[in-house]
């Protein structure tokens, strides 16, 4: 019993111990992980509101809101890095021999040391200029070189490495937090391994002892031998050797009556302690079963923030080129547009002059039908007559082409939207129209192909409330992804052919009972097969060639459509059918 019993508490020791270590691994494991995590996003977020003091400064309710965003967020970056700097500090304290995580902690806070002390120090004496309470708007103009000075600046081009380096950290806790997972999987197994063995081995060294010793004096003593057959046949402890003499034989039957006595009591013991482990099993398997489904939440949870952290990674990249690419838009509209107006504008006058001269002319022709010969040559020269025909040609010409120019601009101005970042009531058609004229050299005549006919089919909508900058951004990638779906149908097909069946874009819009407006862009390509049109709107997802697609367009465009707008998109194809995408959003937008 005491074999049983030291070998027994000796096993739940040793088990206990290597639970304990597992779990303390797997919390550190877990506290570094959501620190750095928490630490990145923070420092992301921190950087896009910087960013978008820039376009906010001429809007007063945007300026506030955003303003408010970066402190939060800025708060939150120093006191988490605080916080991580001081637990990388005191973990390196406790390791006495530094694993591969804490040196590469280290070797982080090495590379980066000062880099976001300095980082911090720039935002401080940024936050002293953007006073918004004494921001007037003569203020503007010198406040916004000053914010796109600090954009890029070296402090805050370190911070973007400093976030790309923070995934790796990520990554390698994670991995961590699978070890330990394992790790306490094993530990516990270890420790009813050790339990149950210990029990076993102890209980069979006795059964061993009680056999040999049975043996040995069986022999010289035949009644002894007699007793423990039957005892062992019938398994009656209760049975006694007699007695009879004091003597060495008397002392060994007292002995082995002491023995039967012994036996009965330890299988007793036995029972009970097979009872006792058999209820202490079942208990440990729910207890295995209890913290193996608790690994398994938390794995979840884990790979939910993984994947958050991922796309917000995604969006804020999208995000960036979607404002550069509008403030370029604008820029560029509004370059072209002054010197544009100003030819259009004089136009008139110089037609209205022209008029007057080629009227002068007239009249000197009148008065004077016969003018000197060296005149008439130059006149003949010249062709007086085919000037004035084509002088107006060109004249109406030039006019049609500066309407043209104006055209385009107004285009890329509503696509932009730069100025219309809340929801707003906005006129559909108008977007949709916008996109078109955007992406009208991809519709004209060319070489292969003739022109690509688009079909409108609009019904009467109402103003609806919107995102519009957004909503053009997807109707920008429909549209573009029609017209590659028609190119690649074209494929091995003649001018000729493709004139016979013309490649066509349909783009209907109505309004549904439910006071939804839905927009259909259909092609008459190729279609999509079934096993690509499930995976259309994963991120990533593309069928294009290296560097034509990324894989984002639907995606993004889904996002846009269900999560900004609250609506629906879908997509209607079958091979050789061509593809049909449907957007539905409510006319009037949810307060939230």
């Amino acid at each position: 019993m005491g074999v049983a019993i030291l070998g027994t508490t000796a096993g739940i020791i040793l088990g206990n111990y290597y639970l304990h270590q597992a779990h303390e691994q797997e919390e550190d494991a877990i506290a570094q992980f959501e620190m750095i995590t928490n630490l990145q996003i923070e420092a992301l977020q921190l950087r896009a509101h910087s960013q978008e003091f820039v376009t906010t400064l001429s809007q007063p309710e945007r300026l506030n809101e955003e303003y408010t965003h970066f402190v939060k967020h800025y708060q939150s970056f120093k006191q988490i890095w605080f916080e991580f700097r001081d637990f990388a500090a005191t973990k390196g304290e406790e390791e006495t021999h530094l694993n591969g995580e804490v040196e590469a902690i280290n070797k982080f806070l090495k590379t980066y040391q000062g880099v976001p002390e300095a980082y911090i120090q720039k935002v401080d004496i940024l936050l002293e200029r953007v006073n918004l309470q004494n921001l007037k708007s003569e203020n503007v103009e010198i406040l916004r070189p000053q914010l796109i000075e600090f954009g890029e600046s070296s402090s805050v081009a370190k911070i973007d490495y400093f976030c790309e380096d923070l995934t790796e950290l990520t990554e390698m806790t994670h991995e961590e937090y699978k070890q330990a997972e394992a790790t306490i999987l094993a530990a516990e197994v270890l420790r009813l391994q050790l339990i149950v063995v210990s029990m076993v081995v102890s209980v069979l060294i006795a059964i061993v002892l009680v056999i040999s010793t049975s043996r040995a004096i069986a022999r010289p003593i035949q009644i002894l031998t007699q007793v423990t057959k039957q005892s062992i046949q019938e398994s009656n402890f209760d049975l006694e050797a007699p007695v009879n003499t004091e003597d060495e034989i008397g002392i060994l039957a007292t002995s082995f009556n002491q023995l039967i006595f012994s036996v009965k009591q330890l299988l007793e013991q036995q029972q009970k302690a097979n009872k006792q482990l058999e209820i202490y099993s079942q208990t440990l398997e729910d207890k295995v079963e209890a913290r193996t489904q608790e690994l398994s939440e938390k794995n979840n949870y884990l790979q939910q923030l993984l994947e958050e952290l991922h796309r917000t990674q995604v969006q804020m990249l999208q995000s960036e080129k979607m404002s550069a690419l509008g403030q370029m838009v604008a820029g560029v509209a509004h370059e072209i547009n002054n010197p544009v107006n100003f030819i259009h504008a004089n136009l008139s006058y110089v037609q209205e002059y022209a008029q007057d001269l080629l009227k002068l002319l007239q009249h000197y022709q009148k008065y004077y039908p016969d003018p000197p010969e060296a005149l008439q040559q130059e006149l003949e020269g010249i062709e007086i007559e085919f000037l004035v025909e084509d002088f107006t040609k060109i004249l109406k010409s030039m006019k049609i082409g500066t309407n043209r120019i104006r055209e385009i601009v107004l285009s890329l101005r509503n696509f932009s939207r730069l100025d219309e970042a809340e929801i707003k009531a906005v006129d559909i058609h108008q977007g949709i129209d916008s996109t078109l004229m955007i992406l009208h050299h991809r519709f004209k005549l060319n070489q292969d192909r003739p022109e690509i006919q688009i079909i409108k089919e609009y019904s009467q909508l109402p103003l609806v409330e919107c995102y519009p900058g957004q909503l053009n951004q997807v109707f920008m990638n429909l549209l573009a992804n029609a017209i590659d779906a028609l190119e690649e149908s074209n494929q091995g097909r003649t001018f000729k052919e493709i004139t016979i069946n013309p490649n066509i874009i349909r783009i209907c819009t109505m309004i549904t009972a439910n006071n939804q407006v839905m927009i259909s862009i259909a092609d008459n390509g190729l279609g999509i097969p079934e096993a690509i049109a499930t995976k259309l709107f994963d991120p990533f997802f593309t069928t294009k060639p290296v560097g034509k697609g990324t894989g984002l367009g639907l995606s993004i465009s889904y996002q846009i459509v269900t999560e900004k707008h609250r609506g629906k998109l879908w997509c209607d194809t079958a091979p050789f059918q061509g593809t049909k995408f449907v957007i539905e959003i409510p006319v009037h937008q949810c307060k939230s």
